[in-house]
């Protein structure tokens, strides 16, 4: 279980932290978010990080 806090606590900080989200969904292998401000979103960390296949804008 902590690795998965981990990977939480590690793209929350890379999306800008909480204050950022506007909301999040998920389903069994997706979290959507939606964010405030993308630009502030560190997409090539996240795209990179064990435990995130990719990252999509939409």
């Amino acid at each position: 279980m902590a690795k998965y806090t981990e990977l939480a606590e590690d793209i929350l900080k890379h999306v800008d932290g909480k204050e950022n989200i506007n909301s999040l969904k998920h389903c069994v292998t997706r979290l959507r978010f939606d964010l405030k401000d993308e630009s502030k979103a560190d997409d090539n960390y996240l795209k990179n990080r064990d435990g995130v296949v990719t990252v999509v804008k939409a």
